[in-house]
């Protein structure tokens, strides 16, 4: 029987994200999240992520 232990790259990036970031879940109507992402790369924004990100935190000013 092999008992070696493998790394579980899937298990150590969840565990990473669980450690390290908070998680916000936001429901737009439907069809406006591609709205959404194009905008953002459109201004420059690698995601949607940090679109979200920064518009939470320049509102937060």
């Amino acid at each position: 029987m092999n008992t070696e232990k493998t790394f579980d790259a899937t298990k150590y990036k969840n565990d990473y994200q669980k450690e390290k970031y908070d998680r916000l879940i936001i429901n737009v109507p439907k069809g406006q999240k591609p709205v959404i992402e194009s905008f953002a790369k459109s201004k420059g924004y690698k995601s949607i992520n940090a679109f979200v990100v920064e518009a939470i935190a320049d509102k937060m000013k």
